[in-house]
C-alpha cells in the first residue's frame, strides 16, 4: 500500500489564507482565529477521522493542498504537493485469532477482543506460537540503575513470557524507586516487547490491570 503524505509542513496552515509574497507579512498573519479555524475544520465529522487509507485521508490531504495553494506555496515534489510513501496496515482477523492455554488435560480458550488482543510488527500473512511454555517474569524489566532484573536466572528462549503492566514503582511514594507513580520507559509496552525479544522469547503477554494501566481494557 502507499499512503500520500504532504511534503510541506502542516504548520503552514497556521498562516492566513490570503495569498502573500511577503514572508514577514505572512508570518505575522499567524493568529488564534486562524489556528482555531483550521483545527475545527480538520477535527470536524466532514473528515471522517482522517485515518490513512480511507476517504477521510483523501479529504484531509486535499484540504491541505487547497490551503497551501491559497498561501501561494509552490509544490515541493516537482509539480506535486504530495510524495508517495510505502506503508502497510496490519489487521488481525477475529475469526482466525485464538489463544488456548493448556494445563494438564484442561484447555482455557480465550476469545479475541473480549479476553485478549494480539499484535505483531512483522509484515507476514500470519503469526503462530504453538506449544510454547509460559514463564512469568514479573514486570519483564532489567533496570541496573534500580538493581532490578526480572530475567535473572531464567531461560526464556523460545518461550512465552507473561508479565505485569507498568513498572515496580507504581503505588510507591518513593520517587527514587523507578519514579514512583510516574511511569518510566521500563513500564511501557514497547520496552517490555524489546526486552522479551532480547531475551529470545517467542512471544510476550502483558497482563492488563486497569489501575496500573490508568485506562480500562476497552482502550486496549
Amino acid at each position: 500500500m502507499k499512503n500520500t503524505i504532504l511534503i510541506a509542513a502542516v504548520v503552514s496552515l497556521l498562516f492566513s489564507c490570503e495569498q502573500s509574497n511577503n514572508y514577514e507579512e505572512t508570518y505575522n498573519s499567524i493568529g488564534e482565529k486562524g489556528i482555531k479555524r483550521h483545527i475545527a475544520k480538520l477535527a470536524s465529522d466532514e473528515f471522517l477521522g482522517r485515518k490513512p487509507f480511507t476517504e477521510g485521508e483523501t479529504k484531509t490531504i486535499n484540504y491541505l493542498k487547497s490551503e497551501f495553494e491559497k498561501l501561494g506555496l509552490v509544490p515541493g515534489n516537482g509539480d506535486s504537493y504530495f510524495q508517495e510513501v510505502p506503508m502497510v496496515e496490519l489487521s488481525a482477523s477475529v475469526k482466525d485469532s485464538s489463544m488456548i492455554i493448556t494445563e494438564g488435560d484442561e484447555d482455557i480458550n480465550l476469545k479475541y477482543y473480549n479476553d485478549f488482543l494480539a499484535l505483531t510488527r512483522r509484515v507476514v500473512d500470519s503469526v503462530e506460537v504453538i506449544n510454547s511454555e509460559m514463564v512469568f517474569v514479573g514486570y519483564g524489566i532489567i533496570a541496573p540503575e534500580y538493581n532490578w532484573n526480572d530475567y535473572e536466572g531464567l531461560d526464556v528462549k523460545g518461550k512465552t513470557v507473561v508479565m505485569l503492566i507498568n513498572d515496580p514503582g507504581f503505588g510507591k511514594e518513593d520517587k527514587s524507586f523507578f519514579k514512583g507513580n510516574e511511569m518510566t520507559y521500563y513500564g511501557r509496552w514497547t520496552y517490555k516487547y524489546e526486552e522479551a525479544a532480547r531475551q529470545g522469547a517467542a512471544a510476550a503477554i502483558i497482563i492488563h490491570e486497569t489501575t496500573h494501566a490508568s485506562y480500562p481494557f476497552e482502550v486496549v
